[in-house]
C-alpha cells in the first residue's frame, strides 16, 4: 500500500493534507523559516522519534522523509526531518508540524510502518498575481462614439479619421 501525502506552503504557515480511505486530513503546518526543507519529492516512513517523547514517556510518532533531504536551498542535507506534533514553528528545528490528533491520525492509517510507502510532496504556493485593470478600449463605432462624445464634443468621421486612424464604419 503507498500514501500520499502533500504540503502547499505559503510564508508563514501551508496546507497539509492527506486520503485514504476513510481517513482524511486537511490542516495548517508550519516550519523553521531557517531550516526550510526543499520543494520536492521524498519518500517517508511512518515511525517513532528517536529522541522525541510523548507526555506518556512513549516515543513520539512522526513520518520520517528518509536521509539526505535538501535544505535551505540545497546549502546542506538533514536526515532527521519528520512530520511531527507541534502547534507552531516554535515546534520545529527544520521538522513540518501539525497539530497532535491530525499527526495520529496520518501515522494509524498508515501500515505497515518503517517502510518507505509514502509520498510527500511539498511545494511553496505560487503567488499569482492579478493583472492589472484594462484601460477600456471601445471598438468600432463605439470606439468614434468614445472619442467624439466623451468630451462633449461632436467631430464629423472625416475629421476625426486623420487622429484615430478610424477610415470606415
Amino acid at each position: 500500500m503507498s500514501y500520499t501525502i502533500n504540503v502547499v506552503r505559503s510564508a508563514d504557515s501551508g496546507v497539509l493534507t492527506f486520503q485514504h480511505g476513510s481517513v482524511s486530513v486537511d490542516t495548517k503546518c508550519w516550519w523553521d523559516k531557517e531550516v526550510k526543507i526543499d520543494e520536492g519529492s521524498y519518500t517517508g516512513y511512518a515511525t517513532r522519534m528517536a529522541n522525541k517523547y510523548n507526555a506518556d514517556g512513549s516515543k513520539r510518532q512522526g513520518i520520517w522523509l528518509g536521509v539526505g533531504v535538501p535544505v535551505n536551498n540545497n546549502a546542506r542535507k538533514a536526515n532527521g526531518i519528520f512530520i511531527h506534533k507541534g502547534t507552531s514553528a516554535g515546534w520545529s528545528d527544520g521538522c513540518i508540524v501539525i497539530e497532535e490528533k491530525e499527526v495520529l491520525k496520518i501515522w494509524n492509517a498508515i501500515e505497515p510502518k518503517e517502510i518507505g510507502n509514502i509520498t510527500i510532496v511539498v511545494k511553496d504556493q505560487s503567488e499569482t498575481v492579478a493583472a492589472p485593470p484594462r484601460p477600456i478600449q471601445p471598438m468600432g463605432k463605439t470606439q468614434f462614439h468614445w472619442i467624439c462624445h466623451i468630451r462633449g464634443k461632436k467631430y464629423s468621421l472625416n475629421s476625426m479619421s486623420k487622429y484615430s486612424g478610424l477610415k470606415d464604419f
